[in-house]
């Protein structure tokens, strides 16, 4: 995708939240962009799966 790809912002439930450009949610943490097979839409939602590493385990 390029900066000034038009991208659908979806909700928690996987409902239409608004859109935004992909420059505006470069360099934000755990979303998920994927593509519509219907529609060729870009989409970005949370990305539920996030994993958040334990600091004491790997400090070294």
């Amino acid at each position: 995708m390029t900066a000034g790809s038009k991208i659908k912002l979806l909700d928690k439930e996987g409902k239409e939240a608004g859109f935004a450009k992909a420059r505006e949610l470069a360099n934000k943490d755990d979303l998920l962009f994927r593509r519509n097979s219907m529609t060729g839409q870009i989409e970005c939602l949370a990305n539920k799966s996030a994993v958040e590493l334990n600091s004491m385990l790997h400090s070294n």
